[in-house]
């Protein structure tokens, strides 16, 4: 197979590029699939003899792709359920060349930019047809479900802030096109709201109060609050008391009982898990709910490791690293999965989905950044 120089025609960009605005965009999870397999993958494996993707990878590089690798390869000693072993198996390979990719693509600043210009417009686009489906056809469930990968209310509501976040952000700091990211933010927010999730509420908020706190811009983010306040206060009274109601109503929604269930299930095989394809068979609930014990029920004490590891040495670049609105805006993202994290997510190298914009795509923005050398660092 010939080699294709990607310098020139910027094909694996595109098919990025393509696959983030499909998530938002297509009504359903495997037809924005069809962006992996049919576009980004294939040019990663033609790129592959000229690009030398693999070489010069530094520590927090390798570590990414480590984790991926061992998460994938916990299906050999773990349970298999309904013989799904393969298939986790194909999905962490498919992940293994998504942040390969990313790192190629976005070692471009250009690229990172444009990157969350496509998040915000598709997430915005999103958004409006979600809002508007649940207006014009009222359910009984009072909860926000979203359209294309947003569909599932916690999933969805983690998603949606990775463009409320780059639109918040890029709308405090930046003078171009201020009016508009500050909107696109006003938009994505009611979406988080209407969702009523909890805990990717709570992480968007603390990542709100991070990007309007840590930059120089407080003035402008008080505005932000006061209006914010202001909208909330002029919400009918009955509207206030429903959310109320049915928040509280919703009590620990199970989470409790599913994690003193999985704490004991990973004390059955606390070194290496119980391997990527199994289930956790608490009643109706077949994972965690929590990242932190899905890395140890899936991978054990090494899933976790790699993770921390991997976190950690992010960290680590985004520290050494030069303090623009790209910095508040990454170190926001990794809130808002830090902190979401905490009530929801399974297994993190399924195929192509929500965890792919919520972990890998921050991921894969601090790897490509740190890559770049001699480039102007600006979102």
């Amino acid at each position: 197979m010939p080699s294709l120089d990607l310098r020139a025609p910027y094909l694996l960009t595109g098919a990025v590029f393509a696959y983030f605005a499909a998530a938002f965009l297509l009504p359903t999870e495997p037809a924005s699939a069809f962006f992996v397999y049919a576009g980004v993958l294939p040019l990663l494996l033609m790129a592959w003899p000229s690009a030398k993707l693999t070489r010069n990878l530094d520590a927090a590089a390798v570590c990414a792709l480590g984790l991926i690798v061992y998460s994938g390869a916990s299906v050999l000693w773990g349970i298999n359920n309904n013989h799904r072993a393969l298939r986790f198996a194909l999905d962490s390979a498919a992940c293994f060349g998504f942040i390969l990719a990313l790192i190629k693509v976005f070692t471009n600043p250009f690229a990172r930019r444009r990157a969350l210009d496509v998040m915000i417009i598709a997430g915005c686009v999103n958004a409006v047809i979600a809002i508007s489906w649940f207006f014009l056809h009222p359910v009984e469930d009072p909860r926000l479900h979203g359209y294309g990968i947003s569909q599932h209310p916690i999933l969805g509501a983690m998603v949606i802030a990775v463009p409320y976040l780059a639109a918040l952000g890029r709308g405090l700091a930046q003078p171009a096109l201020r009016t508009a990211h500050l909107l696109a933010a006003a938009l994505l927010a009611s979406f988080i709201l209407m969702t009523e999730s909890r805990g990717p509420m709570l992480a968007a908020t603390l990542a709100t109060v991070f990007l309007c706190a840590a930059g120089p811009w407080r003035w402008r983010a008080l505005l932000v609050f006061a209006g914010i306040a202001t909208a909330w206060a002029m919400l009918p009274a009955s509207m206030h008391d429903h959310q109320e109601a049915v928040l509280v109503a919703r009590g620990a929604s199970h989470r409790i009982d599913i994690w003193s269930f999985t704490v004991h299930s990973i004390l059955d095989r606390p070194l290496f898990g119980h391997g990527l394809a199994a289930n956790l068979q608490f009643g109706e609930f077949t994972f965690p709910h929590d990242v932190y014990l899905s890395l140890l029920f899936y991978g054990g004490v090494g899933g976790l490791a790699l993770f921390a590891a991997m976190i950690g040495l992010i960290a680590r670049h985004l520290w050494r690293s030069p303090h623009d609105v790209e910095w508040l805006i990454l170190i926001a993202l990794f809130l808002n999965l830090l902190v979401g994290g905490l009530t929801d997510l399974g297994q993190i190298t399924k195929g192509p989905g929500a965890l792919w914009l919520i972990l890998w795509l921050p991921v894969g923005l601090v790897l490509g950044r740190d890559a770049a050398t001699g480039a102007p660092r600006q979102v």
